[in-house]
């Protein structure tokens, strides 16, 4: 069982460059992947994202590659200068149009990747070997707390499940006391009423349609049905891709439980479902970090 969330960071250190990655990532219904790289190594991002894409099966992870050149021979860039000057007179233009004041400041260029490209065209074969390299170990890291994260929410649902059943063990005690009050209660009902209006019906025919009238408050189908599914809950919880299979399971709960609130006449039980069901809310709220 794996989180969705997760981070990590790797930073390698060369004579001619330094590769720093960083990776963040948070729940999504879909395998997201965002690279925050610079523009003349946009031809690389399909090999790393194969192989972020053995790791991961679901998230939003976002990558953060920060390479800095220390021999500025080392690539061959080239700046932009007729966007950039097209960028700068846009800016002018807006200035004037909005009386706002503007000053340009160059350093703002050097965090525009796009103006930057590779004279060259091909990157250099080590440069690319170490950035997948450093990729990977970055991306390790970042598996490993995912895994932690997992480990950790593993343990709240488990607790949870467990909190779950208990009170399932209490409604079932409370709903057959429940469902043997409300056949008395009925039988002494129907009797006084019989006796009011002078009429007289066969004994075994009246406890006949008392039990099918009491029958109906009876949810023990519904208690059982949901004790399956917490227990394929446990069987899976640890696997890995577990959270699409959790999320089926976890409606199948509340659809039974709902029912049980439903059928109930008994406020002592309505407390015990509100207990379920928020219960069950939370373990849902975890459920949605896990791949």
């Amino acid at each position: 069982m794996k989180s969705m969330t997760g981070y990590g960071k790797y930073a390698l250190d060369k004579d001619d460059y330094t590769i720093s990655w960083e990776i963040k990532s948070v729940n999504s219904r879909f395998l997201d992947i965002i690279f925050k790289t610079p523009y003349y190594l946009l031809g690389e991002q399909p090999k790393w994202e194969n192989t972020i894409r053995s790791i991961a099966k679901r998230g939003r992870i976002e990558l953060y590659l920060n390479l800095t050149f220390k021999n500025p021979d080392f690539i061959n860039l080239k700046f932009d200068q007729s966007q950039a000057l097209a960028m700068l007179k846009e800016l002018e233009s807006m200035s004037k149009l909005t009386a706002l004041s503007f000053k340009p400041d160059l350093n703002l260029f050097l965090t525009l990747s796009h103006l930057w490209k590779n004279k060259d065209q091909d990157i250099p074969l080590e440069l690319k070997s170490d950035l997948i390299m450093s990729l990977k170990e970055a991306l390790c890291i970042w598996d490993k707390s995912r895994t932690s994260e997992g480990a950790n929410l593993s343990k709240d649902i488990a607790n949870h499940l467990q909190y779950i059943q208990d009170l399932l063990l209490n409604l079932e005690d409370t709903i057959k006391t429940n469902v043997k009050n409300k056949f008395q209660e009925l039988k002494k009902r129907v009797e006084q009423l019989l006796q009011d209006i002078n009429i007289t019906i066969n004994e075994d025919k009246l406890l006949t349609e008392l039990a099918i009238m009491a029958d109906k408050l009876d949810v023990s189908e519904e208690i059982s049905r949901l004790k399956s599914h917490l227990s394929a809950i446990e069987k899976i919880k640890n696997n890995q891709e577990v959270g699409r299979k959790l999320d089926f399971y976890l409606q199948e709960c509340f659809r039974e439980i709902n029912t049980c609130g439903n059928k109930a006449q008994n406020s002592q039980i309505s407390q015990i479902v509100v207990e379920v069901k928020a219960t069950l809310e939370k373990v849902r709220e975890q459920a949605q970090n896990l791949e």
